[in-house]
């Protein structure tokens, strides 16, 4: 059913709106129990010392009865206190009846006395109470802007908004958006389909609508309506804790808030993650029709040649052509396996297959490789001096060092020395590679990491792919490992790529 929205309560409550809240068992009893020592008390005074001490006995228990129970229990109070005070302390005695018109005035004034006091302790006790709910109110909406804070997507808005319902208003709550046009739940398997068409007029009305399990209210971004969160109670929860229209009100501010940001950061991260594709189908193109084109045009024309002239050349020339063709072939190779490995890292697709490698094993297999390429190189290695084991991919793990090698040779003067060092630092395996070349320019220690990127050089300096060191930092970070460019390599000259692995714990301590 649908009723028009609750009045707003005020922060402090008047008498009419106090009175109108019941006390609950455990108050009234207090309140009863309060009221009989209370009068057994001015009694036993009032024997004593007269009915003025009796009073102040009775002004005591309605003041207690107040502080405790509220405005209705000091009234209460108040009257039997009354009533007691004239039935059982003023002349005569065991009636109501007065004995002179003098012995009015100070039951008159009695009774006014024990009234304000009642009033104005029950009013103190009323308004502390407000202070603490308004308080507890306040943190309740601090702990949700808190937890949003950290909530970056919709489903994640969603969780928090119900844990805060479940603990401040007794119920789960549903967070709602729309989605294609349809308004749909948030993190939620569904609601049913009366809800949503009564989610649909609390949105087109802009007002909270009750129904037989809680409520609906709007979420507003200014003027703009965007969705609704749907609060079902349990009908015995409905009954005994009402919903605070003022925390409503503003817990769907905060989440609002929260969830137009997170759509905002979904937005941006969209359309960053297009910008980044654009940026990377152009590096990807331009990479190809290089590196592609100029070892097969290479290819073309030594094939070309040996089938044109194949009677006019000599043997050597021949040979220097076919072993052309292949070394291109072979480059061609290498750089397919590159972009295979750069699309496979980022599909997640490293830890499947890991290993237990030995690092000086794989150094070696990796320079087998790279020798058999290029026999005059002179490469210097030195091993740590225990076996350090490392778990990783093995063909991943040797095209990461051979990609780094090849890096050094490519960008070294051919007389140039290459050195290769393993070490144990702590509990990681470092491997530092370091050349005699040209070295890279501080400034691109970081980008020389990107993909497709390649230091600015001459037009006669070598040029690499792009690839190799972009997927030596991917291959490294997926096992939690570190690697970073530095300068200088070997001596004064060069640059070292230094790649640190977690040992695995088969390595000794």
């Amino acid at each position: 059913m649908r009723t028009a929205t609750p009045a707003r309560r005020a922060p402090y409550p008047n008498l009419i709106g106090t009175i109108s809240a019941l006390p609950d068992r455990r108050e009234f009893l207090s309140t009863v129990a309060i009221i009989a020592v209370t009068a057994a008390g001015a009694a036993l005074v009032g024997h004593y010392y007269g009915e003025v001490a009796a009073a102040l006995i009775f002004v005591l228990g309605i003041t207690i009865a107040g502080a405790f129970g509220g405005l209705i229990c000091a009234l209460a109070a108040a009257v039997v206190a009354f009533l007691t005070y004239n039935f059982y302390l003023t002349e005569p005695e065991l009636t109501f009846r007065l004995a002179t018109g003098r012995d009015v005035a100070p039951l008159v004034i009695f009774n006014l006395c024990a009234v304000v006091t009642g009033i104005l302790a029950g009013r103190l006790r009323d308004h502390a109470e407000a202070a603490r709910d308004s308080n507890e109110r306040l943190r309740s909406l601090l702990d949700l802007s808190r937890s949003l804070q950290s909530a970056l997507r919709q489903q994640d808005i969603a969780a928090t908004l119900s844990g805060f319902a479940a603990r401040t208003m007794g119920g789960n709550a549903v967070l709602l958006r729309r989605d294609q046009g349809q308004l749909a739940p948030v993190g939620s398997d569904g609601l049913a389909a009366a809800t949503l068409v009564t989610a649909e007029a609390a949105i087109a009305d802009g007002e909270t609508v009750e129904t037989e399990n809680g409520l609906i209210h709007p979420l507003r971004n200014g003027d703009d309506i965007f969705g609704a969160i749907v609060l079902e109670q349990a009908p015995a929860q409905k009954a005994r804790r009402k919903v605070d229209d003022a925390l409503l009100d503003a817990s769907g501010n905060i989440v609002a808030l929260a969830a137009e940001r997170a759509l905002l950061s979904e937005q941006m991260t969209e359309r960053h993650a297009a910008l980044r594709a654009e940026e990377l189908k152009s590096a990807l193109l331009s990479s190809v029709s290089h590196d592609f084109r100029t070892p097969l045009t290479a290819i073309s024309a030594s094939a070309s040649s040996l089938i044109e002239y194949r009677d006019k050349l000599d043997a050597e020339t021949s040979k220097r052509l076919l072993a052309g063709i292949v070394e291109d072939c072979e480059r061609l190779n290498r750089y397919t396996a590159n972009l295979l490995e750069m699309s496979r890292l980022e599909a997640g697709g490293v830890a499947a297959t890991l290993q237990v490698l030995s690092v000086a094993e794989m150094i070696g297999a990796a320079l087998q490789r790279v020798r058999a390429r290029t026999p005059g190189r002179l490469i210097l290695r030195t091993d740590c001096s225990e076996d350090l084991l490392v778990a990783a991919n093995p063909a991943l793990f040797e095209l990461v060092l051979i990609n780094v090698i090849d890096n050094a040779i490519l960008y070294s003067p051919t007389e140039g020395r290459i050195a290769i060092r393993t070490e144990k630092v702590g509990g990681r395996c470092r491997v530092e590679i370091a050349d005699e070349g040209e070295g890279i320019p501080t400034t691109e220690l970081e980008r020389v990491f990107e993909r497709f990127y390649r230091v600015p050089r001459s037009e006669v300096a070598p040029r690499g792919s792009g690839l190799g060191l972009a997927i030596a930092r991917g291959f490294v970070e997926a096992l939690d490992g570190t690697i970073e460019a530095l300068r200088p390599g070997i001596g004064d000259k060069g640059s070292c790529i230094v790649i640190q692995l977690p040992l695995c714990k088969a390595t000794g301590p």
